[in-house]
């Protein structure tokens, strides 16, 4: 298991969400309306991160993760917030504990369980257009199996993503 130090382009999240950024313009809050929260999920995705040069979509969501060394993948969720920076929490758990969780990444706080299984990272990012996302990619010695992220917001907002790697 190692981190993914991918940069998801712009105009990816844009694609990746237009539909949801639509949406997400049509409902800019009325004056004459309640205050929406400080941050809400407009959509959250999971799937499979390719680099330019592979010719494929460079996001394909999806529940399977090919068991190919350097294959990425990973999570990207679009908020609606008047916040500059957002907190997130990221609790992975694998079926059996990988070779390597990878090199730290540098603004993160990670953590792994003491079986192994179980990393936690949590940051504190500046939303790009109101997206925030996390990548890994496959490393040799990775289990096969049933992967879980649990990705938690500003301490409350939270999404399950569930897939399998085989």
């Amino acid at each position: 298991m190692k981190i993914a130090r991918m940069l998801i382009p712009t105009l990816l999240l844009c694609l990746t969400f237009s539909v949801a950024t639509a949406t997400h313009a049509a409902l800019a809050p009325d004056p004459g309306q309640p205050s929406i929260p400080d941050v809400s999920i407009i959509s959250a995705q999971f799937g499979l991160f390719n680099p330019p040069e592979s010719g494929k979509e460079p996001f394909v969501p999806t529940t399977i993760v090919p068991l190919t060394e350097n294959q990425g993948y990973g999570w990207v969720i679009l908020l609606e917030t008047r916040n500059p920076t957002i907190r997130w929490r990221e609790e992975f758990t694998l079926p059996a504990a990988p070779t390597t969780w990878g090199n730290p990444v540098p603004d993160a706080i990670h953590t792994v369980s003491g079986d192994g299984r179980v990393s936690v990272m949590e940051r504190e990012v500046e939303p790009e257009q109101g997206v925030i996302s996390n990548s890994w990619a496959v490393a040799p010695g990775d289990p096969k199996g049933r992967y879980v992220i649990r990705v938690i917001i500003e301490g409350t907002l939270e999404r399950v993503f569930e897939f399998d790697v085989r």
